[in-house]
């Protein structure tokens, strides 16, 4: 599923395994700013494509710019600048953190398939936890048909490409928001122009455990790791 224009929610997952809530926004009123709600059902992970925003809750109050991206604990309160657009993935009855940070990098820190590459962005607290992810595309990639165990969704943040699925073909372009259903076989192509997704995942098979995270790994009793 792709959304052109966006303004509100887009597509709700709240009876799956991994409930999220998908939005969009996009402003052009020149004369005031936009104000948005978005209730306290769970951690919001948004990305700004273009222009600026405020982010609020009972702690912060956060200036996010173009390339930018946030996680929210909870709901928060946005203020969205004339021409600006963000999308926002809501993962229900997930306690997040406040965390933000950007712009975005060029590339990956690692390496996917195909020759594509990838940054995890907003890592999991916890294994199994959601995160935020940045992919890119080189150009000229033709990647190898695949699934995934849960929904992805997010946007694209630069560049262009085609989405394969067995029955359509699908052109991308900057600003399209995107959802892909669990278990969808599906692949990305790029032609003479890189492209950079941000894709959120509503869960992972990875991540910090209490027997195994880096504070206690390095912490050692007579030269040996301790069992936590």
């Amino acid at each position: 599923m792709i959304w052109n224009n966006y303004s509100g929610l887009l597509f709700d997952d709240s009876q799956s395994n991994f409930p999220t809530r998908l939005f969009g926004y996009q402003t052009f009123d020149q004369n005031q700013p936009t104000i948005v709600h978005i209730d306290n059902a769970g951690a919001c992970f948004g990305y700004v494509y273009a222009g600026q925003l405020s982010i609020q809750d009972n702690m912060v109050n956060w200036q996010v710019r173009r390339e930018q991206w946030f996680h929210i604990p909870t709901g928060c309160q946005l203020i969205l600048q004339p021409f600006t657009s963000v999308v926002i993935c809501q993962r229900l009855g997930y306690q997040g953190i406040h965390i933000m940070g950007g712009p975005i990098e060029h590339a990956g820190r690692l390496r996917y398939i195909d020759g594509c590459t990838d940054t995890l962005l907003c890592c999991p607290p916890l294994a199994g936890d959601p995160c935020l992810n940045l992919l890119h595309f080189p150009p000229h990639i033709n990647q190898t048909p695949h699934t995934h165990p849960s929904m992805r969704a997010g946007i694209i943040a630069r560049g262009n490409g085609i989405c394969c699925t067995g029955n359509d073909t699908i052109k991308l372009h900057e600003g399209m928001i995107f959802m892909i259903p669990p278990g969808a076989l599906h692949n990305f192509k790029t032609n003479d122009q890189s492209m950079d997704v941000i894709a959120y995942h509503p869960e992972s098979d990875w991540g910090p455990t209490h027997e195994e995270h880096p504070m206690i790994n390095r912490t050692w009793v007579s030269g040996q790791k301790i069992i936590n």
